[in-house]
């Protein structure tokens, strides 16, 4: 079972698994990659520890409840990690900083658990704007959680966690978009060379992992008053992980699309 204290442990495997998958389709080049939302580097720190061929320009504003001590965490991994050099930080809303950059510009722009924090309306204009500074060739990754339980811990999960009932940070419009949804953003923009790959978390807490981790997830406490029983004889399961990829065709002319005003 796992315990509160190796929750941290536990959640930073999920990040190396994702930095596999994203390493995988950036592929051996050398290039410079955009994180939009990298937080604390979650990400970031396994990625450049897997993928020694990239610098990074990582872009975050690094505000709100859950998110004010970011900064300081982020330049303590990359410092600890011997990676700032490899790491230029924007401190910076993303579509403010997105719209000012010049088109076909970046190799890849990549984002975890970014699109969650935004609508589908703002999902629209970020593809389209990564479509626009993105090299011919360059990439695009976004990963999530699936927002489709496959069994009632990952269903609790998702309830806690979106519910402005329970949680006092609910999201804009979704916990996480449906894949398809993502899919079709890419191909609209005209991203081609459209991947999806599933991962399992295989991460169930119960008992004080589970209230540990809605604590840490501004769950309200009456959450786990009202499922306590649940919590503690079933628990809590993160849903799959999603992660979409689209490649710029070749070719393609400058200035398809212009930054917003």
């Amino acid at each position: 079972m796992i315990r509160p204290s190796d929750l941290e442990t536990v959640w930073n495997k999920q990040y190396v698994s994702l930095a596999h998958v994203f390493a995988s389709v950036l592929g051996p080049r050398r290039i410079r990659v955009v994180e939009i939302g990298c937080g604390r580097g979650q990400l970031t720190v396994p990625l450049a520890k897997r993928a020694k061929n990239i610098q990074f320009v990582l872009v975050d504003r690094f505000v709100g409840t859950n998110y004010s001590k970011n900064y300081r965490t982020l330049t303590r991994n990359l410092r600890k990690t011997r990676l700032t050099e490899r790491a230029h930080t924007v401190v910076s809303d993303y579509m403010k900083w997105v719209t000012t950059q010049d088109n076909d510009t970046y190799d890849a722009i990549i984002s975890s658990e970014f699109i969650p924090e935004i609508d589908s309306s703002d999902t629209h204009e970020l593809i389209r704007e990564c479509y626009r500074i993105l090299k011919p060739e360059g990439i695009t990754i976004h990963s999530f959680l699936s927002p489709t339980p496959r069994n009632l811990r990952q269903r609790l999960l998702i309830t806690a966690d979106s519910n402005p009932l329970w949680t006092n940070t609910p999201p804009k419009e979704w916990f996480s978009p449906k894949p398809w949804q993502i899919i079709r953003e890419l191909r609209e923009s005209g991203f081609h060379r459209i991947l999806k790959t599933i991962l399992r978390a295989r991460l169930i807490m119960k008992a004080n992992a589970a209230e540990s981790w809605l604590r840490s997830a501004e769950v309200k406490t009456s959450f786990y008053q009202e499922y306590k029983e649940q919590l503690n004889e079933s628990g809590l399961e993160v849903p799959d992980w999603v992660v979409v990829s689209g490649v710029k065709p070749k070719g393609t002319r400058k200035a398809e699309f212009h930054p917003s005003t």
